[in-house]
């Protein structure tokens, strides 16, 4: 999922201006049985997560359909999962059942959504852009939802995105440079940070060549 400004997107028609929630924009991406981005966890996720001991408690932000949080939950992990669009936590439900897992999954925006700090053993983030004001927050946010010795996975896209048609915001501020996010969690055990390029295939809003950015580190232990 893409932030978009966390809380509305601006919409010019006409001359006229329109203003579209992220809810609203999103429940109209999601209101389809397809599910968007496929069933099938992220492979830089799925390769790096690290097996649970039990009780370990995580967290998936914008999760949407649901797919990494229920293969956090196959796991083992007590999974946490909220997003903005109804009709994706709804089907996001579904297909934790379908997989027999239990996911706590939540219709809401990520800043509102109560996150204790401290918490999750656990964070991952697939995608989630912002603007440079909402990317500050949401940094904070991941840094202080973790426990000491946490892990966090993330995957976004770099500005060689931009020509690229395989997802992603065409904003280049909201799009990921590795010398920013080193510079962003410096504090952090940073266990491999690096851009990349490669192929996507999930569902059909991800396909093709893609230059992302992967990141796995470890919060400083207390």
């Amino acid at each position: 999922m893409v932030g978009y400004d966390g809380a509305s997107i601006a919409i010019f028609i006409n001359l006229k201006e329109f203003t579209m929630t992220a809810a609203d924009f999103w429940n109209k991406r999601y209101q389809t049985d397809e599910f968007l981005f496929g069933v099938e966890p992220n492979d830089f996720i799925r390769a790096v997560t690290p097996i649970p001991k039990p009780g370990a408690k995580a967290f998936a932000p914008a999760d949407g359909e649901g797919r990494n949080g229920v293969f956090l939950a196959e796991l083992g992990y007590q999974v946490t999962s909220v997003d903005v669009s109804q009709f994706a936590v709804d089907k996001a439900k579904a297909l934790a059942e379908t997989h027999n897992v239990t996911v706590d999954s939540h219709v809401g925006d990520v800043f509102a959504f109560p996150c204790p700090d401290d918490h999750y053993d656990l964070v991952i983030v697939c995608f989630m852009h912002f603007l440079p004001d909402d990317h500050v927050r949401f940094v904070d946010l991941l840094k202080g939802c973790l426990k000491p010795g946490g892990v966090l996975i993330m995957e976004g896209y770099t500005l060689e995105q931009l020509p690229l048609t395989s997802g992603g915001p065409k904003n280049p501020d909201m799009l990921w440079s590795a010398e920013a996010i080193a510079s962003e969690f410096a504090e952090f055990d940073i266990l491999l940070l690096q851009e990349t390029r490669r192929f996507l295939a999930e569902g059909h809003r991800h396909q093709g060549q893609a230059a992302t950015l992967q990141f796995l580190g470890r919060k400083p232990a207390a």
